[in-house]
C-alpha cells in the first residue's frame, strides 16, 4: 500500500469521524447533567484559593465581555452548541475543585514551560493559574525527600478524584533503569504506575508522551515508549504536539469538570474537539488528492494545474 493510501485509510476509518450534530435529545439531556454536575461541584470547597478569577481577570486588563467570548469560542472548541456557554463560563470558574497531579519522566519541560507562558496572559493562561495544581516539581517549592512525601499524600488523599497529566516519554530499556526518581531510584516505570492506580484518567501530554516522541528516535537507546504502552486498564488521553497547545489542556480539564467525563477521542486516544479537523479537510487541492492527481516535481503539469502537493512535502493531511 502506497503512503498516500495508508494516509487515506488512516483518516477515512469511523474512528476518524466527527459528529458535530447528536441532535436535540442528545443535547438537552447533556445540558440537565452539566447543570447538575455544577451544582454539585459549587457545593465543594475549593482546593486552592491562590488566584480569584475575578480580580485575576481585572488584572490582567480583561473585563466580562472578553470572558464570555472566551467562552463562547471554548464552547464551540468543545463541539458543543451556542446554549451550552454560560455553563462552561460558570465551569471555568470551577476549576480548582478538580485536582491534577502533574509528573515529568523522559522530557525537556517543554509543555510545562507552555503551560506558564506568561507574555501578555491570555483567559486559558488565567484558567491555569485556577487549576488545582497538587504536584508539579519544577514549579514547587519542595525538592528531595518533601517532594516525594507531598506527591504521596496528594495520591493517597485524592485517590480516584484526579486527573494525572504525565509529561515526557516511558524508558524501558535495561529493566527500566535509564530513568529513576527520588532517593529510593524508583524506575519511571514504576513511578508511572503507581501514579496511574489512584487516578481518574491519564492525560498524556506532548509528543514525549504520547507517542515516545525524541527520546524514542532511532536508535532509540533507552527503549522509550508512550504512556498509552506502557498503562492499560484506564483512560487515557494524548494530547500530542510539542509543546502540546495549553488551549487543548484547558479544554480537556474543562471538559471533565463539565461533564464529569473524558471528551470523546479518536483510535489514537485524541480529544476530537483539538484533533477532528485536518488543514486537509479544507484544502482547495483536496479533491486532487482524492483522485490522486499530484504534483511529482516543482514545474511539471500537476503544478500548473493545482495538483495535490502531498507528494513535495504538504503535510496537511497530518496537520490539525
Amino acid at each position: 500500500m502506497g503512503n498516500e493510501e495508508s494516509v487515506k485509510k488512516l483518516f477515512t476509518a469511523e474512528s476518524a469521524k466527527v459528529d458535530t450534530n447528536k441532535g436535540d435529545a442528545y443535547y438537552e439531556e447533556l445540558y440537565a447533567s452539566c447543570q447538575e454536575r455544577i451544582e454539585d461541584l459549587k457545593k465543594l470547597k475549593p482546593l486552592n484559593n491562590r488566584v480569584d478569577f475575578t480580580e485575576s481577570i481585572e488584572d490582567q486588563g480583561l473585563g466580562r465581555r472578553d470572558f464570555l467570548q472566551w467562552a463562547s469560542a471554548t464552547t464551540a472548541m468543545l463541539m458543543l452548541p451556542a446554549s451550552f456557554t454560560p455553563l462552561v463560563a460558570e465551569a471555568a470558574v470551577l476549576m480548582n475543585r478538580v485536582p491534577v497531579i502533574w509528573m515529568e519522566l523522559q522530557d525537556c519541560a517543554g509543555n510545562s514551560e507552555a503551560l506558564l507562558r506568561s507574555d501578555g496572559p491570555k483567559i486559558d493562561e488565567i484558567i491555569l493559574d485556577i487549576i488545582s495544581l497538587e504536584f508539579h516539581e519544577t514549579l514547587q517549592a519542595a525538592s528531595g525527600h518533601q517532594a516525594e512525601k507531598q506527591m504521596n499524600e496528594a495520591m493517597e488523599h485524592f485517590k480516584g478524584k484526579y486527573l494525572l497529566f504525565v509529561e515526557g516519554s516511558v524508558p524501558l530499556g535495561n529493566n527500566g533503569t535509564y530513568g529513576t526518581i527520588g532517593a529510593s531510584g524508583e524506575t519511571f516505570i514504576d513511578h508511572l504506575h503507581r501514579g496511574a492506580e489512584g487516578a481518574a484518567a491519564i492525560v498524556a501530554v506532548g509528543s514525549c508522551a504520547t507517542f515516545g516522541g525524541i527520546p524514542a528516535a532511532a536508535p532509540n537507546p533507552t527503549d522509550a515508549v508512550g504512556v498509552m504502552d506502557v498503562i492499560k486498564g484506564k483512560p487515557i488521553i494524548n494530547i500530542p504536539a510539542c509543546p502540546a497547545n495549553p488551549s487543548n489542556m484547558v479544554g480537556v480539564i474543562l471538559h471533565y469538570v463539565l461533564t464529569g467525563t473524558l471528551p470523546e477521542l479518536d483510535s489514537l486516544l485524541r480529544p476530537k474537539f483539538a484533533f477532528g479537523y485536518r488543514i486537509h479537510d479544507n484544502c482547495e487541492r483536496r479533491a486532487h488528492f482524492d483522485a490522486g492527481e499530484y504534483v511529482e516535481e516543482w514545474g511539471d503539469e500537476g503544478a500548473k494545474n493545482n495538483f495535490c502537493l502531498y507528494k513535495v512535502g504538504c503535510k496537511g493531511p497530518m496537520t490539525f
